[in-house]
């Protein structure tokens, strides 16, 4: 006969499963570094045999005939870190697995919905794991998106790959700090993989975790946006053969995706037409053109007073929506108000008279020399949305708030189809340091809520600025769960290689933040540092902690510095923050770490690519320290 048994005995099967001597204990399906689930009672079978003793007791039945790129990729990857874990070679069946072949049995099917797995009821790009004799199911949502996800408005109900994504960490112990093929991937390895009973599930706070840039750098490559040049690497930091940071394989292990169907196509368009549009007086073209100081029409930026500024974009909604044509600024379920990738200035009649009266629609702390852009730029937004939502009522107007228009007016209401995307020009991430502009980033996120029918998306930075070796994880853990109830999803803006190496543990912890933001962060660094570098694994997390330290609680952070209108850190701040005693006790740490893994060549990469710019670092250090001394 049948019967549940209680969670917390599923850890007595994991010495099996990790092919362990010690007893295991409750908190080994719980690993403190990883982002809970949600348990269930497990029914009482048998464990599932994976690999025993090195040999393949299981196959991988992968139900979906074409299944996308993002879940290959991740069942390719348990094929590739279950072989290099145990040294066994799964199968894979063309077909369903006969009942008493053990398998891994990936996606809906006849089989898992049998097994009471109900596809079409799990939260999107949500996951069920359960276990059942000579079974491992790892089922994600079939629940429908809007149709027209293209290559750049694309969005995906990803579940199944995630599924898999956790089982790998929670099962087979594998981390994915960052790229594999620069060392990033850390495996445990064991004889057998035997899977306890267990049943749990999952689903992502965020719907949009995107990272940008997506598809990584080619080397050499600058470690900073300032750098006019490359920055060389250390010897051995970049294992032979290596000449890109594949950061498109890399990014869907942490699992970045997005199902948010309602996506920015940003600074669409580009620039007006340079010609008058069929059918349009020279006069009229005129009217679609920002009014310089100097009386001339400005080529490159929109009039967004001008009636025509409206009937050039909506016509650009009837040629996508009724007549199945192509628009840089439609997807299918919007269209985009983002202009040019320019501050927003012109001198016409009608948007001066905006700015005069702009003071009345923000509230008093709001930048002043930002409301004429805003309120006419608002203004704009609010008119394409009662033109859509009279012609199209099914559409959404999407709209990002930018540059010198960034500031939300409150006294203003918008129709019920306003989407928005902020853009924390203002608040990038690591500046979130300061609690002043913390609360001023969460203020700006609720008032544009409330004038949107939906969660705002964040259009975030992460910007590598310095050579310095500084980390936020801390920052990034305590802003997500303030605005989880107002948030859907979040973009980060990345630009250089610097991101991925001397910040690389905060980034790791952000991809893991937008996942779910309930997370340990000591434990995902204690872990991080232990797995990557060996016997240095105490220094580097000295070192973490001190680069933590540094930022999350330095005396910078009382300098109240301000960043109008730009992602960037200041650069002003590095002789405030990087001391010389704080120079030399890194300096100190980073040797004894190299001493320390003299004998660990993988982690001596490791160690190495991660203080990529470091050497820089300490001769900015000299210079701004010197530089301080003549002020």
């Amino acid at each position: 006969m049948k019967r549940d048994i209680p969670l917390l005995t599923l850890a007595s099967w994991l010495t099996l499963a990790m092919g362990a001597c010690a007893e295991a204990k409750p908190r080994d399906l719980k690993p403190r570094d990883l982002t809970p689930v949600s348990w269930k009672k497990a029914m009482a079978h048998a464990p599932v045999e994976i690999v025993r003793d090195r040999k393949t007791r299981a196959v991988v039945y992968l139900a979906d005939p074409k299944p996308s790129a993002t879940l290959k990729l991740l069942v390719d990857e348990m094929v590739e870190v279950i072989r290099l874990s145990t040294g066994a070679a799964l199968e894979r069946a063309a077909g369903p697995p006969p009942m008493d072949k053990p398998a891994i049995v990936i996606g809906d099917c006849a089989e898992t919905r049998k097994a009471g797995i109900e596809a079409e009821k799990i939260p999107i790009e949500g996951f069920v794991v359960k276990t059942a004799p000579n079974r491992l199911y790892l089922v994600g949502s079939t629940r429908k998106l809007p149709s027209g996800s293209t290559r750049w408005a694309s969005w995906s109900n990803e579940g199944s790959a995630w599924a898999v994504a956790d089982f790998l960490e929670r099962f087979v112990g594998v981390r994915w700090y960052w790229p594999a093929e620069l060392g990033g991937r850390t495996i445990k390895h064991a004889r057998s993989l035997v899977i306890p009973p267990a049943h749990y599930s999952d689903q992502p706070v965020f719907r949009m975790r995107e990272y940008y840039p997506h598809m990584g750098w080619k080397l050499p490559a600058r470690a900073r946006s300032s750098d006019k040049a490359p920055l060389a690497f250390g010897k051995g930091a970049i294992p032979k053969g290596v000449a890109k940071i594949p950061m498109a394989a890399y990014l869907p292990l942490v699992r970045q995706g997005c199902s948010w169907p309602y996506k920015i196509k940003v600074h669409q368009p580009q620039h007006p037409p340079r010609r008058p549009p069929e059918g349009w007086t020279e006069e009229q073209y005129k009217q679609l053109l920002a009014l310089k100081k100097d009386g001339t029409r400005d080529p490159k930026m929109f009039c967004y007073s001008s009636p025509k500024t409206l009937e050039y974009l909506l016509a650009g909604c009837q040629r996508a929506w009724d007549k199945g044509g192509n628009c840089s600024w439609v997807t299918s379920t919007c269209v985009t108000v983002s202009p040019p990738d320019r501050p927003v200035e012109c001198h016409c009649p009608a948007c001066k008279e905006t700015r005069a009266k702009a003071d009345d629609f923000f509230d008093k702390d709001s930048i002043r020399w930002f409301r004429g852009p805003s309120l006419t730029m608002a203004l704009f937004a609010k008119r394409m949305c009662e033109a859509v939502k009279k012609r199209w009522p099914d559409k959404k107007v999407i709209y990002l708030p930018y540059w010198n228009y960034q500031e939300c007016p409150t006294k203003l209401d918008f129709p019920d189809n306003l989407v928005v995307q902020v853009a924390m020009t203002t608040w990038p991430m690591p500046l979130r340091a300061q609690d002043e502009i913390l609360q001023g980033s969460i203020k700006s996120l609720r008032a544009w809520r409330s004038k949107a029918c939906m969660p705002v998306t964040v259009w975030d930075y992460s910007v590598g600025w310095t050579h310095g070796p500084y980390q936020y994880p801390h920052v990034v853990a305590d802003f997500y769960p303030k605005v989880k109830d107002i948030v859907s999803g979040v973009f980060i803006n990345g630009e250089n290689l610097g991101e991925w190496t001397n910040t690389a543990p905060t980034l790791y912890v952000w991809m893991k933040a937008m996942w779910n933001p309930k997370l340990d962060v000591d434990a995902m660094l204690d872990e991080m540092c232990r797995r990557l570098f060996g016997k240095a694994g105490a220094t580097a997390r000295e070192m973490v902690r001190l680069e933590c330290d540094l930022w999350e609680k330095g005396q910078w952070r009382n300098s109240r510095v301000k960043v109008p209108g730009g992602w960037f850190v200041p650069k002003r701040l590095f002789g405030m923050a990087w001391t010389p005693d704080y120079v030399q006790k890194l300096k100190a740490l980073r040797s004894k770490a190299l001493d320390e893994m003299s004998d660990d060549p993988a982690a001596r990469q490791r160690f190495t690519y991660w203080t990529w710019t470091f050497d820089a670092f300490v001769k900015d250090a000299e210079e701004a320290q010197k530089a301080k001394r003549k002020r």
